[in-house]
C-alpha cells in the first residue's frame, strides 16, 4: 500500500497475525479456486501470513507463485509456513501500486482483504491489469461494514463499531469496499465480471472482539475497546461478517 496515504488498520500485532493465520483457501478463496489450473503463474497481492497463498500454490503446482505484502512480520511468518509445508512460493516485500514485475507476466492475480485498506483502488487495479496476461483472471475479496451483524446489540456496541470505521477511513481505507469490487473492476477495463458474496460467522466472539479492540486501544478509543470486550463476554455473543467477491478477466 502507498504508505504516504494509508496506514494498515489491523496492524501487525500477534493477535492480528493469529487472526489472519486461520484463513485458508477453502474458507476464504473458494470463489477463486475454479478459475485456477495446474501450471499457472499466480500473484497474490497482500498475502499476509501466507495461509491462503500456500493452498493456492498447491492448486497451481507445478506453476510458480509469487506473493507480496508490505508487512515484514507477516512475510517472515509466511516464509516459515511455506517452508514447513514444502510449498513452492516466493514471498516479496512490495506495493500493489508498484508491482516489481514485467507486463503480462501472470496468468492469475488474487487479492484478499487488501482493497478495503486502499485509498486508490483503481491505481492498484491498473497495476494488476498490467502484469496480467491477456485473458488472465483476477479475484478480489473484501468485507463490507454495511453487512456486519452482531448480537446482542447495544448503543455502546454500535458506537464502538462506528469508532472503528472512522479509524479505518482516517487510515485511507473504505469500509464499504466489498460492494464496490465489481464496479472497480469494470472501471479498470476488466471483462466477464462476476460478483458474489458470503457470510462468515466467527467461532470465537472474544477473539474477533480483541482483534478490533486492540486497534481501538492503540488509537486511544478506550471506551469503544472496552465495549467490544464486554460484549464478547455475553453467552450469546455472535459476530457475522459479510464478504464480497469479484472475478474479472483482462480483455
Amino acid at each position: 500500500m502507498n504508505q504516504a496515504r494509508e496506514n494498515y488498520t489491523p496492524g501487525y500485532t500477534p493477535n492480528a497475525l493469529d487472526f489472519m493465520s486461520r484463513r485458508t483457501a477453502e474458507s476464504h478463496a473458494a470463489f477463486f479456486l475454479p478459475h485456477l489450473k495446474a501450471g499457472m503463474r499466480l500473484l497474490d497481492c497482500g498475502c499476509g501470513p501466507g495461509g491462503i497463498t500456500i493452498e493456492l500454490a498447491q492448486r497451481v503446482s507445478p506453476g510458480d507463485v509469487i506473493a507480496i505484502d508490505l508487512g515484514g512480520v507477516q512475510l517472515e511468518r509466511a516464509r516459515d509456513r511455506a517452508s514447513a509445508a514444502n510449498a513452492h512460493v516466493t514471498f516479496r516485500e512490495a506495493s500493489v501500486y508498484s508491482l516489481p514485475f514485467r507486463d503480462a507476466e501472470f496468468d492469475a492475480v488474487f487479492s484478499h482483504a487488501l482493497f478495503e485498506h486502499l485509498a486508490e483502488p483503481l491505481e492498484a487495479l491498473e497495476e494488476i491489469r498490467r502484469v496480467l496476461k491477456p485473458g488472465g483472471c483476477v479475484g478480489l475479496r473484501s468485507p463490507d461494514w454495511g453487512g456486519f451483524v452482531l448480537h446482542p446489540w447495544s448503543e455502546k456496541l454500535a458506537s464502538a463499531l462506528v469508532d472503528y470505521q472512522a479509524m479505518q477511513r482516517a487510515n485511507g481505507g473504505d469500509v464499504f469496499a466489498g460492494r464496490k469490487l465489481a464496479a472497480w473492476l469494470r472501471q479498470a477495463q476488466f471483462a466477464r465480471i462476476h460478483a458474489s458474496a458470503a457470510y462468515e460467522i466467527y467461532p470465537s466472539a472474544a477473539f474477533i472482539a480483541d482483534y478490533l479492540a486492540q486497534q481501538l486501544d492503540s488509537n486511544r478509543r478506550d471506551e469503544s475497546a472496552a465495549a467490544l470486550r464486554d460484549w464478547a463476554k455475553e453467552p450469546d455473543a455472535m459476530f457475522a461478517q459479510a464478504w464480497f467477491e469479484a472475478i474479472g478477466y483482462k480483455r
